[in-house]
C-alpha cells in the first residue's frame, strides 16, 4: 500500500545519505499526512510524494515501480505503477519544481507512463528524463 511504499522509499534516501537516520520516521510520517491532504498521484498510474526539509543532506530521489499498482487516490482512478518520492531543502525550490514538472509531463502521456512503469534500471529512467526539455525557470527551454 502507499504506506509501505513511502516508508521503503523514504528508508532508501536514507540508506543513501540523503536524510539522516534520526530523521527517517518523522519525514515518512510528514510524508504521509500530506497525502492524506491532498493525494500526490497525479494520473496515469505516477505519483509524486515529495518533502522539502532541513535535515536534508542532499536533494534525493528514490523511485519505485508496482506491477500490481498502489490505491493512491489518483483523480483518474488508476492505482500508481512507479512512485517518485524526492526530499529536498527548502532553498532547493528551483530544482524541485524542474522535476515536478518533468515528471508531470512525462505522465501526461499515457504511453510515456506505461514505459515509466516498465523502467527496470537507472539507466533507462536518465534515458526517458532525457526526453523532457527543461525549462529555465523563466518560461524558456534548456
Amino acid at each position: 500500500d502507499d504506506i509501505e511504499a513511502v516508508t521503503e522509499l523514504v528508508n532508501q534516501l536514507v540508506v543513501h545519505g540523503v536524510l539522516p537516520l534520526d530523521r527517517e520516521s518523522e519525514t515518512r510520517d510528514q510524508i504521509l499526512q500530506r497525502e492524506k491532504v491532498a493525494s500526490t498521484c497525479i494520473g496515469n498510474g505516477v505519483a509524486i510524494p515529495h518533502h522539502k526539509s532541513k535535515f536534508a543532506e542532499k536533494f534525493g530521489l528514490a523511485v519505485g515501480v508496482s506491477h500490481d499498482g498502489i490505491e493512491w487516490g489518483a483523480h483518474d482512478s488508476i492505482p500508481a505503477m512507479v512512485v517518485f518520492l524526492w526530499i529536498c531543502q527548502p532553498s532547493e525550490t528551483p530544482a524541485h519544481l524542474a522535476l515536478m514538472r518533468c515528471i508531470a509531463s512525462l505522465a501526461r502521456d499515457p504511453d510515456t507512463a506505461g514505459q515509466l512503469a516498465a523502467i527496470k534500471d537507472r539507466k533507462s529512467l536518465q534515458a526517458l528524463f532525457e526526453t523532457v526539455p527543461l525549462e529555465d525557470g523563466s518560461g524558456g527551454k534548456k
